[in-house]
Parts: structure tokens; sequence; C-alpha cells
């Protein structure tokens, strides 16, 4: 497996941290998904949809004030950026999209819940799946997931070969989407047969990773 690197905190976590009681069934389900994509059923994204919308109309007060850190922090140190088109997989109400846009001014932001993309802002929306992201082989230069399952296949066949991924769990290993970063970076290197290095940190209450193809430097 190829290299982490971790990278000193510099965002001190307040406390207060918030407890998502799904947390424990949501990560063995995301990381089922991350290792086995194919597990991935209609019910189950049925299931996401039905929950999600429930959530729309409160997202943002509840999960507004944080949801940001690690993912700002992601961008101001996991650098350099290659230009070009940006994935942003569930966007959601597009608490995000307007950070991803500072450094990929072309951004298509996408989810699975009518009822949460119809609230963002972004300027390119897509209803979709992230099992099967609309853009070509080899299309884009980054693929944002902060607080997402991983579909590394998906996620390989639309990275250009100099793209980045960038991961970002907003409460950290307490994510409800949370996979460790050594699955993220094993999922990545089994779709695409090549090595893989990660740079990682935490921020506030959550933690970030950034993997490109090749060894770290």
């Amino acid at each position: 497996m190829g290299q982490i690197t971790e990278l000193t905190q510099v965002v001190p976590a307040d406390p207060g941290k918030p407890v998502r009681p799904e947390a424990a069934s949501s990560q063995r389900t995301s990381r089922e998904l991350a290792e086995h994509p194919d597990t991935w059923s209609h019910e189950q994204a049925d299931e996401v949809v039905r929950r999600y919308t429930e959530l729309a109309p409160v997202w943002d007060g509840d999960r507004g004030g944080y949801r940001s850190v690690p993912l700002a922090d992601a961008l101001q140190r996991g650098g350099p950026w290659p230009d070009g088109l940006c994935l942003e997989v569930g966007c959601g109400t597009g608490l995000l999209s307007a950070l991803i846009q500072d450094v990929w001014p072309k951004v298509i932001s996408l989810d699975l819940t009518w009822a949460m993309l119809s609230r963002s802002p972004a300027a390119w929306r897509v209803l979709g799946d992230a099992s099967q992201l609309p853009a070509g082989d080899a299309s884009a230069q980054a693929v944002v997931l902060a607080d997402v399952p991983l579909f590394a296949d998906e996620v390989v066949r639309t990275l250009t070969p100099d793209g980045v991924v960038v991961w970002s769990n907003a409460l950290g290993e307490d994510a409800p989407h949370h996979v460790p970063i050594e699955t993220v970076l094993g999922a990545l290197e089994k779709a695409s047969r090549e090595d893989w290095s990660a740079v990682m940190s935490h921020a506030g209450w959550g933690l970030w990773a950034v993997l490109r193809r090749g060894e770290a430097a």
C-alpha cells in the first residue's frame, strides 16, 4: 500500500462535538461499499433518498457550522491542485460548493436526493448516483468526496492520470460515512491497479485526505 503522510493539526477542535447515533451502522455500510461496491442496490439508493429528503429542510441549520472546517483545511494545505473539471460528489444543499469553486471554477455538483440538490446554489447541478458518475473517462482533474460513500472504480474512471481525490469527514472517525484512509487508499489502488499516496490531517472535529497516483515525494 502507498504512503500516507499525516500533517500536524492546525485547526483545533472545540468542545461540543455532535454525536450521530446512526454513525456505527453507516460506517459499516460505507466501508462495505468502499471494499465491495457491487453490494450497492436500488433499495439502498431509495433509502438514502428517503432519509435525506427528510433531513433537507434542517440540514444547513444542523450542520452548516462545522462541515466546511476539514475541507477548507484540505484545500488550503493539500495542494498543489491541477486545473480543470472537478466533480463534487454528494453536494447536498451546497454547503461546501463555494469552497470547491474557489479552487476549481468548473465544478459539477452531484447528489442523489432532489430535496437536497434543489437547495444548492451550485451553478452546475446534476441529480445522479455516485456509483455512475456523470462524466466521461479521464475527464476530471479532481473528485471531492465529503461525507459520502466511495465508489473507487468510478472515481478512477473519471480522473485524469494526474487528478486528485479530496476526502473529508466532518466529524472525523465519528462521522457516519467515515472510512479509514488506509481503506480509501487501498480501494483506489485496487480499482486502478496503480500505487497511490495520501496526505492527511485532522481539522476541528473532522479529518481530510488528498490522494494522488504515485508514491509521495
